[in-house]
């Protein structure tokens, strides 16, 4: 890793269906794959630990009907869509964060569950 904390981290959800019940509906991941300290299970949301140009990627399948999901940094970053039963949806970006700025997944209609494993939130700190 490059800078002054090391910023890489892949996590998922559990097996099985997801359902996200609270208001706003930020995902949770809980899964590692790999860990990142500024990662918070508890609120869903990354922490960035420096100024600097990160690789952020997320993955959704919403399993039983389609579902739209967010990236969220101050507001709606970009969308991602699941179009019907299973599909899957991947956004891949380079944004620039600020240290301590937060950044989270959001399911941004009535589908409020992921089907297991193949929902990912992956965060790189480019050198």
């Amino acid at each position: 890793m490059c800078g002054t904390s090391d910023a890489a981290f892949t996590m998922t959800c559990p097996n099985g269906h997801n359902i996200i019940s609270e208001t706003p509906a930020i995902v949770k991941y809980n899964q590692p794959l790999s860990m990142d300290i500024n990662y918070n299970v508890m609120t869903g949301k990354y922490k960035a630990p420096e100024t600097g140009t990160y690789l952020v990627s997320v993955t959704l399948m919403t399993g039983i009907v389609a579902g739209h999901a967010t990236l969220m940094k101050n507001g709606v970053y970009v969308w991602l869509y699941s179009g019907n039963q299973y599909d899957m949806a991947t956004q891949t970006v380079i944004m620039e964060l600020t240290k301590g700025q937060e950044i989270w997944v959001e399911m941004a209609n009535g589908a409020r569950t992921l089907f297991g494993a193949y929902n990912t939130f992956t965060v790189v700190k480019q050198c």
